[in-house]
């Protein structure tokens, strides 16, 4: 039996940016997912950090979860978006939600803050929606 694939994928955000990128997600992507592609909208789900302890380096680390398909043929915001609201409107939001992420060294940073000796680094997670 072929079993489809989940794809996870980690975003770290700017701490003073979380409303910001929540409000990309529910108010730019949910509507274009819900009109473009709706047999993925039940497939999807963003998490965030429950606690204090995944944020105090500033980073939140959100983790978004992709049951089935593809990322390049199903989950690409890229494609996604200006599908519908055009190529304009599309790259002006996608800018705007991408200065919401750190650089990869500052998130490197929160994760090196962990204990260096653990086989792992967890965070728990609640959903965005």
């Amino acid at each position: 039996m072929f079993e489809q694939p989940t794809h996870i994928y980690l975003n770290p955000v700017a701490r003073e940016k979380t409303e910001e990128f929540e409000r990309f997600i529910r108010d730019v992507v949910v509507p274009a997912l819900e009109a473009q592609r709706p047999d993925l909208v039940d497939r999807w789900h963003v998490l965030k950090p429950a606690g204090p302890e995944a944020v105090d380096s500033g980073v939140c680390t959100y983790a978004f979860v992709f049951d089935g398909g593809t990322v390049e043929d199903d989950w690409e915001l890229g494609t996604l978006l200006p599908a519908h609201y055009g190529e304009a409107e599309a790259d002006r939001l996608l800018s705007g939600w991408m200065d919401t992420f750190v650089p990869l060294s500052r998130w490197r940073w929160a994760l090196e803050q962990a204990d260096a000796e653990a086989p792992q680094v967890g965070w728990t997670f609640i959903s965005v929606r």
